[in-house]
C-alpha cells in the first residue's frame, strides 16, 4: 500500500507532459522559441557578439508553460520581438526586446 501513493503521484507527473494539442507539448523546457523548424533555448550568459541580418519577428507567443513547436512561436518572448542571426556562430540567435534588451538563444541538439 505504501508504493500506491508514491506510484500514483508518478503517473500523474508523466501524464502532464503529453500532447494537449496538435501544435505544442505541455512541459516546462523553460524560455524558448521555434524558428525555421529549428528549437532554441535561452541561455542565461553574457557575450560579445555581431548581429549579423534579421531573422524574424515573432508572430505568436504561448503560455510559459508550453513547448512551442511552430516557427515564429515564443513561449516567453512577445509578438512582435525582432529575431537576429549572429555572425559566425550558426546555432544562436539574439531577440531584441521592447525594452532594449538583448537575449541569447541556441540552437536545440535533437
Amino acid at each position: 500500500m505504501k508504493w500506491l501513493i508514491p506510484l500514483s503521484f508518478a503517473f500523474l507527473l508523466l501524464a502532464g507532459c503529453g500532447s494537449t494539442d496538435k501544435s505544442y507539448e505541455l512541459c516546462g523546457y523553460g524560455d524558448m522559441l521555434v524558428l525555421n523548424g529549428k528549437g532554441y533555448v535561452l541561455l542565461p550568459v553574457k557575450k560579445t557578439l555581431t548581429l549579423d541580418g534579421k531573422a524574424g519577428v515573432i508572430k505568436e507567443k504561448i503560455g510559459d508553460e508550453f513547448h512551442p513547436e511552430k516557427d515564429y512561436t515564443a513561449n516567453h518572448l512577445k509578438k512582435g520581438t525582432d529575431l537576429y542571426y549572429v555572425k559566425d556562430h550558426g546555432t544562436y540567435l539574439i531577440a531584441k526586446t521592447s525594452d532594449e534588451r538583448y537575449l541569447l538563444y541556441e540552437e536545440i541538439e535533437k
